[in-house]
């Protein structure tokens, strides 16, 4: 009897280790022996290595419960959230299937990010649905953080409706960091100073002071030479700078988390003829939450935040307004 209690245990036990199992079969066209590293993203722990062979590479492993992994090497990579059963993992084409909930995040990730600039309302309606019927999963946590970037309100209501697992998650929690500081360097609030050593084009220090709080009205740039979004808004920016700068109004731009060189190239290409401030890096990140770009922020004359988050066609007309 014994005995038949302890099979029936271990069966039970093998049962259980084969539910939580995963595999991943993945394919690359990099050379043999390039390393692979599968990395839990919310505990930043790499958890397993391969090398390719032929152009594929595979992992074996055992979760409890799904989680949000990177799949590759350096910016050859796939990121996909990971469960028990087999998902294949394409790097060069950076796709993956056959995870339930990653095929579903994904569906939603296609028609949130399908909608053009004038369908913001579709956008913040699509997910506030996906985030209320995911509220304790991590496509719902996902989809949380596609959100901030569209509707911060939105997304601050919807964090308090979460469960602690989904307000934890790294991405959610470094977005509704960022929207704290945002909030209290928000519109009507004093602007924050800060310093960028190097920051000006011949290499000198630049302070933001430097252009904010001086008696002109400033509208501040972040953005990226490798930023196609913050490209598409320099038209609408530079058709606000040529119809109001001067004694009253002016553009900056500041580069984050961008290569200097790679800046300066860009610049070169880029009609941008107002001040430029290089390697803000995560400067403005830090002290103003800002967590995407492009991001604008338009300052009154003694330093007041005004506005922050405008875009296309807003710019221009916001200017005009407050110079009227």
């Amino acid at each position: 009897m014994k005995r038949i209690v302890l099979f029936s245990l271990l069966v039970l036990a093998l049962t259980a280790c084969q539910q939580n199992q995963y595999q991943i079969e993945g394919v690359w066209n990099a050379e043999n022996g390039t390393p692979v590293w599968l990395i839990d993203m919310q505990v930043k722990d790499t958890l397993a290595q391969a090398t390719v062979q032929d152009g594929h590479f595979s992992f074996k492993g055992n979760t409890q419960e799904p989680f949000f992994a990177y799949v590759g090497n350096g910016k050859q990579r796939v990121h996909l959230i990971l469960e028990s059963g087999t998902a294949t993992v394409d790097i060069n084409e950076r796709v993956a299937s056959g995870m339930p909930m990653d095929e579903a995040y994904n569906a939603f990730h296609r028609r949130f990010y399908g909608y053009g600039r004038d369908q913001r309302e579709q956008k913040v309606a699509l997910a506030d649905s996906v985030v209320r019927a995911n509220s304790d999963n991590l496509v719902g946590a996902l989809a949380l953080e596609d959100l901030f970037h569209v509707d911060q309100a939105r997304f601050e209501e919807l964090y308090n409706l979460v469960s602690a697992k989904n307000q934890e998650f790294y991405l959610v929690q470094s977005a509704y960091q960022a929207l704290q500081l945002q909030q209290r360097t928000g519109e009507g609030q004093p602007f924050t100073d800060y310093l960028v050593p190097g920051g000006n084009p011949d290499g000198s220090d630049v302070r933001l002071s430097d252009y904010v709080g001086r008696g002109k009205f400033i509208l501040l740039d972040h953005w990226a030479s490798w930023c196609g979004p913050c490209k598409a808004e320099i038209p609408y920016i530079k058709k606000t700078w040529e119809a109001f700068h001067g004694d009253r109004f002016e553009v900056v731009s500041i580069a984050v988390s961008d290569k200097r060189a790679d800046t300066e190239r860009a610049l070169q290409l880029l009609d941008m003829p107002w001040p430029q401030i290089l390697d803000g890096q995560k400067i403005p990140k830090e002290l103003y939450g800002v967590n995407a770009i492009p991001h604008l922020i338009l300052f009154a004359p003694d330093g007041t935040i005004l506005k922050r988050g405008l875009r296309g066609d807003d710019i221009y007309n916001t200017v005009a307004q407050v110079l009227k």
